[in-house]
């Protein structure tokens, strides 16, 4: 990407807009940041670009003349929507707007292996990126995970694997992203405010795939009712299926009980599903693909295995926190989307005590409504979508909810409701905006929370 002289507009001043900007700055281009916050709220990043001359910050608002006739490139943020001003200017002006990961794509000089679904990516990216240097690989994780891939583009080195979390909003903006290896790891509801209907949605996620040729791979969950119909002529990469129901021609799946890979007509052993270390069948999926990728990058069976067995998971993601007067607690702050919770719920076999609800992305809650009178004997509802959530639940009878105004309420209404041997889970359904700044700060402020009741319980105990 030749940038020297040129002008380029950054919509959002958030990491991976930031990211973007200073390695445009750093190839010779002249930098517009622009966001709608003020100065008081970006003062952290406002000093990491002041070393950069040719860079320009314009806050407060986002107006439609910093983009012009004489603008090159527009690099959209994933939080900027579409109906701003400046991309609508961008748009009638024909100027191309890209995302971060496009940018970055153009200075890494390293296999790309990028995952994408709707659930279990920050899992499976991290897991693919273990698994890697167990095999002796140099591997940089970034993207959704909370690197930007801006970061580390030019650190790379070619002989490395770079391993990309990619969310639907980073590959709506790309041209020439390709990666090595692609992975989709499942489809459902979510981003429904941005999106506006599932079709859009897998087609965002579909883009993946899309610049991938021959040589590539796409690993693809087979269970998955969407994704299962994309034709195959839409594909020129290598398609690698993964399975947890059923026996496969060709691919990763479950066979009595092992984790089995099967190429060319020959069956090869993981291990046992009995011996993996992470928890819940979401993440035998997870798992599954995970050694699709190793495969397809060349590591043997035995050292997947390795990894499986030992690798417990990520944080915020069924995460134990603490275990006082026989109620344990457990931070699923990422289940940011009904399916999400779903699946943590159906990680126990008992019922449990649910935190739920956060921003509402414009989701139905009829489903999670089912799960619920089904997995849940308690439930304390917060954020903006408690009452949406709730009126699904009075649909069906469910009565055995109560509103919180914070996540110190909530889990004090949590544990007065718990006996021992009861398990409070934290899995909200949405999105963390309403009341924090992400889904890390949420589930943070849950782990701090509940370890100082346990401590204050213990203290009352003793005294």
């Amino acid at each position: 990407m030749e940038l020297k002289g040129k002008e380029v507009v950054v919509l959002g001043m958030g990491l991976s807009g930031v990211s973007a900007a200073k390695l445009m700055a750093q190839e010779g281009a002249f930098v517009i940041i622009n966001d709608c916050k003020g100065k008081e709220d970006l003062k952290t990043h406002l000093k990491e670009l002041e070393p950069y001359k040719n860079l320009k910050t314009v806050m407060g608002g986002h107006p439609e003349d910093i983009v012009n006739k004489n603008t090159h490139l527009v690099v959209k943020s994933p939080g900027i929507p579409m109906n701003i001003k400046p991309v609508k200017k961008a748009l009638e002006l024909g100027i191309k707007i890209i995302t971060e990961i496009e940018v970055a794509f153009s200075f890494i000089n390293a296999p790309v292996i990028g995952i994408t679904g709707t659930n279990g990516k920050t899992t499976t990216t991290t897991l693919i990126g273990e698994i890697l240097k167990e095999d002796g690989r140099k591997v940089h994780l970034a993207g959704n995970i909370g690197v930007p891939l801006c970061d580390i583009a030019q650190k790379v080195s070619s002989d490395s694997f770079v391993v990309a979390e990619l969310s639907s909003f980073q590959l709506e903006g790309i041209d020439n992203f390709k990666p090595y290896i692609s992975v989709i790891l499942n489809i459902s509801e979510d981003h429904m405010d941005h999106h506006y209907n599932l079709e859009n949605y897998l087609e965002a996620k579909k883009r993946i795939y899309k610049n991938q040729e021959e040589k590539d791979f796409l690993v693809i969950n087979r269970d998955d009712s969407l994704l299962s119909q994309i034709p195959r002529n839409e594909v020129k990469a290598k398609v690698i299926y993964f399975s947890t129901r059923q026996n496969l021609e060709s691919g990763i799946y479950i066979q009595k009980e092992h984790i089995v890979i099967k190429e060319k007509g020959t069956v090869k052993t993981v291990c046992p599903v009995k011996e993996t270390a992470l928890p819940g069948k979401h993440n035998l999926e997870n798992m599954l693909a995970a050694s699709a990728v190793a495969r397809a990058a060349g590591v043997e069976p035995q050292v997947i295995a390795s990894t499986l067995r030992t690798f417990r998971g990520v944080p915020h993601r069924l995460e134990f926190v603490c275990s006082f007067n026989g109620v344990t607690f457990i931070n699923d702050s990422k289940g940011t989307n009904i399916n999400s919770t779903i699946k943590a719920l159906e990680a126990f076999p008992q019922k449990v005590i649910l935190i739920a609800g956060g921003k509402d992305k414009g989701s139905s809650f009829e489903e999670l409504a089912s799960y619920i009178q089904e997995k849940v004997k308690h439930l304390i509802l917060m954020g903006e979508t408690r009452g949406k959530i709730a009126d699904s639940l009075e649909k069906i009878g469910f009565e055995n909810y109560v509103f919180s105004r914070n996540m110190k309420e909530a889990l004090e209404k949590a544990y007065q409701s718990a006996r021992e041997g009861d398990l409070v889970l934290l899995s909200p359904a949405c999105a963390s905006w309403d009341m924090y700044n992400n889904y890390e700060e949420r589930g943070n402020e849950f782990k701090k929370l509940a370890n100082n009741l346990g401590r204050k319980q213990n203290e009352e105990k003793q005294g």
